[in-house]
């Protein structure tokens, strides 16, 4: 995290005109009539403990296998955040039709200790999927017990990282056919060492550089749901501990094989690219990942993954701290980016930003990937450390206008401005379209829903269909009458921050009526599917 940035000239010191809306609000505020009612609790003690400022996450899934997504907030609470300690993270339902239920109690998750998010995955291989949280102290594997409740398998599994982990992510990295696990650390903090910093003379919050950085942890699922630490074996440990935010595991080096990518806090970022024997090597400097356009490290907070130009290559979004814009990597092919982010138009409209969680999808259903980030600073009196800094501040969405051209959008329905973190989409009222669930820092949960038409269709991966062994799945979509060209998308694990989105590919196809479905699978491997009916939701055997 920043205080202070480099100058990008007079263009982008002023805050970018936002494009005039070209319909209708995409995004309508659905908090109050679906019945979530989640609140996050930061544990703010006026002492500004560094993890009060980071917190929370928002992990979607099908915990009940009924066919909609389910949505578990983690929460903070007050520090020093032991086990011991009241939390107030909650488990919603999904009940169909836009009605949700709180059944934290029933599913045995009224739990304690300090989260800052999560993920899940079928850890045990038994159809359903089981939760993992990260938190300030010991992280907690939750299995899900298929009978609508959790146990805690922390011990037992060996996945207790005790360090303070911000993201995590599940994917069958070695192709053995069960979901490994990796961890982002962040910075060796406890309430004992805490410090008082101040950023231009006054007192705020602590950056990462007050405190050494905590190794990330990877596991390897031994096939019964029990992980070893193989950091080292992996070679992972052979790059140097940094503050990792956000982690996202794809196909990034079009070779069929899920790679590791690292979003680190104001140090290079990380691209462990997977040599497919277990083993991984650290290119991100090569890649052109590890630093940004002005080759020095930027505060990289959130990750996502998706093909935004339309060439057939996965490219990324990093979020940054404000004063340093977010950053678009297109890639140029064979695992090699090269940084985009003024040319596609996102660094204008983001440089007054502070954004943590962000989203790659077609909101529009128009065949490309529109950008969604959660916006909201880490300094609680920012506008006295920076005159035009706010604490709260509004989300941002970009629309693609094609091949990876953006316009921040004045019509997003996201009208009031907040602290939020964490960020996720899944189609929560099973219409076709996606919604966005915000997690705001100290206030409340919201989601908004889609307001897209057109046709669509949906790839389910959820855990009952081996989720965690498709990721790095490749799907082309063709459609006529509809968008134009091939549409790709690529099962990613993690991505955002503290969070995740339903493990769903989502395709927009305008007018059409069928497509056809060239799959490609994990290590090698094609299927074809012709003439599939739109409006589908649809799981692949």
């Amino acid at each position: 995290m920043r205080t202070a940035a480099r100058s990008l000239g007079a263009a982008v010191l002023a805050l970018a005109l936002v494009a005039p809306p070209a319909h209708g609000a995409w995004f309508r505020d659905v908090t109050a009539a679906w019945g979530l009612g989640f609140r996050h609790h930061n544990g703010s003690s006026g002492r500004r403990y560094m993890p009060e400022t980071l917190g929370g996450g928002v992990v979607v899934l099908d915990y009940d296998l009924d066919g909609d997504w389910d949505v578990f907030f983690a929460d903070g609470g007050p520090l020093p955040g032991d086990p011991g300690t009241a939390s107030r993270s909650q488990l919603w339902r999904n009940d169909g039709g836009g009605r949700f239920a709180d059944v934290t109690g029933r599913a045995g998750l009224e739990i304690g200790g300090y989260l800052n998010g999560g993920t899940a995955g079928d850890v045990d291989g038994d159809g359903d999927p089981d939760l993992y949280l990260t938190a300030l102290g010991a992280n907690a594997l939750w299995r899900n017990q298929g009978d609508g409740s959790f146990v805690d398998v922390t011990a037992v599994a060996g996945v207790g990282d005790e360090g303070w982990s911000a993201s995590a992510a599940f994917a069958d990295v070695d192709l053995d056919g069960d979901a490994d696990l990796y961890v982002a650390d962040y910075v060796d903090f406890t309430v004992a060492t805490h410090k008082e910093c101040r950023s231009n003379g006054i007192e705020g919050y602590c950056m990462p550089d007050a405190y050494g950085a905590v190794r990330d942890r990877f596991y390897v699922n031994r096939g019964d749901g029990t992980f070893r630490d193989a950091t080292e074996a992996a070679g992972l440990a052979t790059a140097r501990a940094l503050p990792g935010l956000g982690v996202a595991i794809a196909d990034l080096t079009d070779d069929g094989l899920p790679d590791i990518v690292v979003a680190n806090d104001s140090q290079p970022n990380y691209l462990f690219r997977n040599r497919g024997d277990g083993t991984f090597v650290e290119t991100g400097l090569v890649a052109g990942l590890a630093y940004g356009e002005g080759g020095e490290p930027e505060a990289s907070m959130g990750i996502a993954v998706g093909d935004v130009e339309g060439d057939g290559d996965q490219d990324l979004v990093m979020t940054h701290f404000e004063l340093e814009t977010n950053a678009l990597y297109a890639h140029l092919g064979g695992g090699l980016f090269r940084d985009m982010r003024f040319p596609a138009g996102i660094a204008e409209g983001s440089y007054p930003s502070l954004s943590f969680g962000v989203v790659l999808a077609d909101l529009d259903q128009d065949g490309d990937l529109d950008l969604v980030t959660a916006n909201g600073h880490i300094q609680d009196n920012a506008a006295r450390i920076h005159e035009r800094s706010s604490f709260p501040q509004r989300n941002q969405l970009w629309e693609n206008l094609g091949a990876g051209k953006f316009e921040e959008s004045a019509a997003s329905g996201f009208e009031a401005v907040r602290v939020s973190r964490g960020l996720a989409a899944a189609d929560l009222d099973g219409d076709g379209d996606l919604e966005l669930v915000f997690v705001n820092n100290g206030g409340v949960a919201e989601v908004y829903e889609g307001l897209a038409a057109g046709a669509w269709m949906q790839l389910d991966f959820g855990a009952a269909t081996r989720e965690a062994g498709a990721v790095g799945i490749r799907v082309d979509l063709a459609a006529a009458p509809g968008p134009p060209g091939p549409q790709r998308r690529d099962l990613v694990a993690g991505g955002s921050y503290g969070s995740r989105s339903a493990p769903a590919l989502h395709f927009g196809l305008g007018g059409a009526a069928a497509a056809r479905l060239d799959v490609r699978l994990p290590g090698g491997g094609r299927r074809t599917y012709r003439d599939v009916p739109a409006r589908r939701r649809l799981r692949l055997p």
